[in-house]
Formats: C-alpha cells, sequence, structure tokens
C-alpha cells in the first residue's frame, strides 16, 4: 500500500494560524526609582560613615589646635630673638613648657627643669636631640649670659617636638633620671 499524503485544505475562510499569533512583547523597562530596601540601608550607613569620620577628623584637628598656635608662636620668637641667643632660648624653653602643659597634666610637667625636662622632650617625642643634641642649651643656658649653641638647630627640634610629641608616662621618666 501506498501512504497517501491528505490533500491541503483550501479552505478559503480559513487563515494561517500562525498569523493569528502576536509578536513578542518586551516587558516594560525596570524603573531605577526607587531603589530596593537594601540600597536605602546602605544610603544611610554610607551617610552615618561620612558623618562620623568628618566628625572624626574636626575633633582631632581641634585637639591639635594648640600644636598650631605654638609653631606659629614658635616662628615669632624665632623672629624676635634671632640675635638674641639667650632670649629666645628662655621664651622658646617658656614655650615648650606652655605646650607640655596644654598636653599633659600640671602635676606631670610643672616641677620638671634641667636634666629630668630635656629628657621628658626626648621621651615625649622619641628623639635624643634634646639630651644629647642642641637641646641640652635648655638646662643649663637661660643661668648663663654667654650660651653658645645653634638656634637654627634648637628651632628645628623644638618644632618638631611641638608637631610630633604624644602622651607619655612621666613617672617614669622622672624616676630615671
Amino acid at each position: 500500500m501506498a501512504s497517501q499524503t491528505p490533500p491541503p485544505i483550501s479552505d478559503p475562510g480559513q487563515t494561517d494560524p500562525l498569523a493569528q499569533l502576536r509578536d513578542i512583547h518586551l516587558p516594560a523597562p525596570i524603573d531605577s526609582w526607587p531603589p530596593a530596601i537594601g540600597w536605602w540601608i546602605l544610603g544611610a550607613l554610607a551617610l552615618i560613615g561620612m558623618f562620623y569620620g568628618m566628625y572624626f577628623i574636626y575633633r582631632i584637628w581641634q585637639k591639635n589646635a594648640y600644636r598650631r598656635e605654638a609653631l606659629v608662636k614658635l616662628e615669632h620668637i624665632k623672629s624676635q630673638f634671632s640675635d638674641d641667643k639667650t632670649g629666645y632660648l628662655n621664651e622658646c624653653n617658656q614655650l615648650l613648657k606652655r605646650v607640655a602643659l596644654t598636653h599633659y597634666a600640671r602635676s606631670e610637667v610643672a616641677h620638671l627643669t634641667g636634666e629630668r625636662w630635656v629628657s621628658f622632650l626626648d621621651t615625649a617625642a622619641d628623639t635624643k636631640e634634646f639630651s644629647m643634641g642642641e637641646g641640652q642649651a635648655l638646662i643649663h643656658g637661660q643661668y648663663t649670659n654667654n650660651v653658645n649653641y645653634d638656634i637654627d638647630a634648637l628651632h628645628e627640634i623644638s618644632k618638631y617636638w611641638i608637631a610630633k610629641h604624644r602622651t607619655v608616662n612621666t613617672l617614669s621618666v622622672g624616676d630615671a633620671v
């Protein structure tokens, strides 16, 4: 037997069924606003972190205002006493003492003089320039008229101390000397 294929339907009232299908329609684009709740939380945390960071930086800047003022005063002292070594030494020593009294407790710093004072300065800035370098002039220099030291070197180590001193245990410094 021979297989027969059915003859095509030639009904004039019937159309192609594929032509009746609608074309594929794409969904509407996803809106970027309002964002999901996770983005709101992330944004709020970022704002809180930014404000906390700004507050932290402002507090550090505010705490170091005395350092900036002292550095300006030190420059003024240098210009005022550039030819007078004894005057510069006295004013520089007084400024260093005032800065120390600003940052440290009066009971820890006010009584320090001579070698204990320069030892404290060395310990507070992690240096040896006061007890071994030009800072030795602070020990006895203010009690003599003929002081021999380098003003520029003392000025530089004083600037360094004002900018870099940190909190130390002064009781161990006073006992060590």
